[in-house]
Order: C-alpha cells, then structure tokens, then sequence
C-alpha cells in the first residue's frame, strides 16, 4: 500500500502537529522526572490527552527517578504489561498495580 499523497499545505500542518506532539511530551516526561508530578497523576493526565496518550508505558515508567530500563521492564513483566504497550491502552487493573508498585 502506497502512502498517500500529501499537498505543500496537509505535509506543513502534519509537520507542526508532529512537532507539538514531540514538544508536549518532551514537557511532560520532564515534569514527571522532577518529581513534579506522581505516576498516578501522570496516568491520568496522558489518558486525557490524545497526544501523551501514545507515549510508551516502558517510557512513562523510565521518567520516575530510581527508575530505569531494566526496573520498568520487571515491572511490566509482573504485572502482565506487553513491552510495547502504550498509556492508551493501559486497563483499570493495570493502571491501579502500576500505581501500587510506585507507591
């Protein structure tokens, strides 16, 4: 299947959208590695948004101080979280073990 074809106009305003996409999760994956924010706090917040909600779990995870690739893949391992699993995606008893084990 061919990408489709996309005028000088729809190509500038996916641009933009892709770079406001990259700024807000940039912001928000900074407030939560300073302390500014808790995980469920985060949670919440990235399923109310349409553009943090297509940040990886396993990158979510790693934001939290102390955190880092191979405690947030033990996490997800015990709790059943696919390794490419996106906050969108998240179910109520993932999300509430998630907040259990940062806690």
């Amino acid at each position: 299947m061919a990408t489709p074809e996309l005028s000088d106009e729809q190509r500038a305003a996916a641009l933009v959208k892709a770079t406001a996409v990259r700024s807000a999760r940039r912001v928000f994956k900074e407030k939560l590695t300073h302390g500014e924010m808790t995980l469920e706090k985060a949670i919440n917040e990235a399923k109310a948004d349409e553009a943090l909600a297509g940040i990886r779990v396993r990158d979510l995870l790693q934001c939290l101080p102390g955190i880092g690739p191979k405690r947030a893949e033990t996490a997800m391992e015990e709790i059943g979280i696919s390794p490419a699993r996106r906050v969108r995606g998240l179910g109520a008893h993932q999300v509430e073990a998630l907040i259990k084990r940062e806690g």
